[in-house]
């Protein structure tokens, strides 16, 4: 865990307060959190190295850093990772609680000793920022055997960082959890084949996910155009532009429309949702309406999908290549041509299925196979169908 060293002399008052608290409120949205902080607030407090301790309170005690200072290279942090975590903190702190430790002066201090020396580690001053499911998350900073005694104005104003920190991570910890959520959500719709599009009343879109991207690159069902999103069949483009309309009326938004529309490359028909959407305006913080477009531009279980039905219902590579066939709706006997399989060796396979997936009947098989998650098992999107 490398950090790029900023230079700062060891004075508090050549350091900016507000610099640091903005530094800490920066690594809310920065990939590579809290380096800069880290930096900063070792100058401010004048200390050698200053370090982001996340230790878990499980058997194994792991134990996470992120340090700042002359040494904090990557194998240094990995090395001072691999002690144990009641080594470098020998007393347990409830949040808020600030402690200093003179490494001096502590007895048991025998496997770090070295390092301590190693890296000029004399005093700690350490303050739990807070503790999250098992987890102790620590702000320590450290001064050198020849340094003076941290004071209490400095334990006063490393309080008061503490908190900035812990406001800090939960943004983070927010933030974090919105991104995962709303990766997991777009994954679950390229899955299933679902092209997603978000258009405001002004007509600008968004496109929420690589199915959408996908289909508007390869004009399946809907196009951009110097007009708009518009039905790539222009006998369908009406009746969804009549969608979109009432979708973003101001007054008296729609609730949901369904459609079928033409895909404009072959014979298929798409389904198609315009759905109302009331949310905050990001500019004005007042609500406004948008229109969200769901399109099914994927089949439901395709050719990419047989090696997990055969996984899902036990199927051989054969019964799987008959379920995919009868789940992208074709009749028995064209997936029977397909397979050049003969009807009764279709039908002694179908026997079979049903036993598996414990259905008694074509109809019930194909309902089963366009509800399963197969598609949800996909590992990456597949190519439009």
């Amino acid at each position: 865990m490398a950090v790029a060293q900023l230079k700062f002399p060891a004075s508090q008052s050549s350091i900016s307060y507000d610099a640091l608290i903005s530094a800490i409120y920066r690594s809310v949205d920065d990939d590579d959190a809290w380096p800069e902080a880290l930096d900063i607030l070792r100058g401010y407090l004048g200390a050698n190295v200053a370090c982001l301790r996340i230790a878990q309170q499980s058997k194994t005690h792991r134990q996470y850093l992120f340090a700042s200072g002359p040494h904090a290279t990557e194998d240094s942090i990995r090395e001072w990772e691999q002690i144990n975590s009641r080594e470098l903190l020998p007393q347990d702190l409830k949040p808020g609680e600030t402690t200093v430790i003179d490494w001096r002066l502590v007895s048991n201090a025998v496997q770090c000793s070295k390092l301590l020396q190693r890296y000029d580690i004399a005093v700690t001053a350490t303050v739990c920022v807070d503790v999250i499911d098992d987890a102790q998350y620590t702000l320590n900073c450290s001064r050198g055997f020849e340094d003076s005694e941290f004071r209490s104005a400095d334990l006063d104003s490393f309080r008061q960082i503490a908190e900035h920190f812990r406001r800090a991570m939960a943004l983070r910890r927010q933030n974090m959890q919105s991104k995962v959520v709303s990766q997991f959500q777009t994954e679950a719709l390229d899955s299933l084949g679902i092209a997603a599009i978000l258009i405001n009343r002004a007509g600008s879109h968004v496109l929420l996910n690589q199915t959408a991207q996908d289909a508007l690159d390869e004009g399946v069902g809907l196009e951009l155009t110097a007009r708009g999103l518009r039905a790539v069949d222009r006998t369908d483009d009406g009746a969804f532009q009549q969608a979109l309309r009432a979708a973003l009326c101001e007054k008296e938004p729609a609730g949901s429309r369904a459609m079928l529309i033409n895909s404009g490359d072959d014979d298929r028909r798409l389904h198609l949702v315009v759905s109302s959407r009331r949310h905050s305006s990001m500019i004005s913080g007042e609500t406004e309406t948008s229109a969200l477009i769901f399109l099914r531009v994927k089949e439901i279980v395709g050719e990419a999908d047989k090696k997990l039905l055969q996984q899902l219902f036990s199927f051989t590579a054969t019964e799987a290549n008959l379920a995919v066939g009868l789940a992208k709706g074709l009749c028995l006997k064209d997936v029977e041509s397909q397979l050049n399989i003969r009807h009764n060796t279709a039908r002694a396979h179908l026997r079979s299925m049903f036993a598996k997936a414990d259905v008694s009947r074509q109809a019930q098989l194909v309902s089963l196979l366009a509800n399963s998650l197969v598609p949800l098992g996909r590992m990456s999107s597949t190519p439009l169908q």
